[in-house]
């Protein structure tokens, strides 16, 4: 227990930390040129000490640049290149969406597109289904991978081994009374996805909905999102899994084609 005590300490200093540098790289943005550190801890309301040593660390990342002359601060050129990937799945979206569409329209369900996001999916759009009654989870909002269709779909394109090494030391988290907690249970489900080419989720996130999704390929066939269709279990039935499933990787196939990728 106290080892456990000591270990949830040291994450939540972690993140601590983190929010503190964001809200650092989120000042700096506001800044027309350099800043002083004095004036910097001034904005941000942290003692000199502190703040010194996480634009340190953010410096080491290019996060962060340092005039020699002056030591004053401004955003770093690092940022640069994340804004560029950012601009990159945003593209993504544009590119993606009139298939979200077309599958919104040929299921009746609401259709988004999923990313991986460090150890979590990530809504990035998604085109709501016409009926009062729908699944509509917010942009942005993430899901855990062991029970989201979306993100079973992104375990699966990985090797045995990167699916070892992302959820090594970490419970699967219960959702529901039907989520896969063990992780056997959950390899077995992985090896199944490969092979059907679709991953479901049963009321696995959320008691009540039923999802299902298909891998979403870039032009040299990897795996960089998923696509999704869910709805409530008294439209989306078991029967149904493998008739929405067709729908959805015939327009997920449509998507990734107008990516470059070319199935064999």
């Amino acid at each position: 227990m106290k080892d456990e005590s000591i270990s949830q300490e040291k994450r939540d200093t972690s993140v601590r930390a983190l929010d503190k540098a964001i809200l650092i790289l989120e000042t700096l943005s506001g800044i027309d040129g350099y800043i002083g550190l004095a004036a910097l801890a001034n904005m941000v309301k942290m003692p000199k000490s502190t703040l010194l040593r996480l634009l340190s660390t953010l410096k080491n990342h290019n996060l962060v640049q340092q005039d020699e002359s002056t030591k004053r601060f401004s955003l770093g050129l690092g940022l640069v290149a994340l804004g560029r990937a950012a601009e990159k799945n945003f593209n993504l979206t544009e590119a993606v969406h009139p298939f979200l569409i077309e599958l919104a329209e040929r299921t009746g369900e609401t259709a988004s597109l999923m990313m991986l996001e460090g150890d979590h999916v990530v809504y990035l759009d998604q085109v709501a289904s016409k009926s009062m009654i729908r699944g509509q989870p917010r942009i942005g909002l993430s899901l855990q991978l062991h029970c989201s269709s979306g993100g079973k779909v992104i375990l699966s394109s990985m090797s045995d081994q990167k699916v070892d090494a992302l959820l090594k030391g970490r419970t699967l988290k219960q959702q529901t009374d039907k989520t896969i907690t063990d992780m056997d249970k959950l390899k077995k489900e992985i090896q199944k996805i490969r092979e059907q080419g679709y991953a479901v989720d049963d009321e696995e996130v959320e008691a009540g909905g039923r999802c299902v999704a298909a891998p979403l390929r870039d032009k040299d066939g990897k795996v960089i999102a998923a696509v999704s269709v869910m709805g409530p279990t008294t439209r989306i039935r078991q029967k149904d899994f493998a008739e929405i499933a067709k729908i959805v990787k015939e327009e997920v196939q449509k998507a990734s084609a107008s990516l470059g990728y070319h199935s064999e």
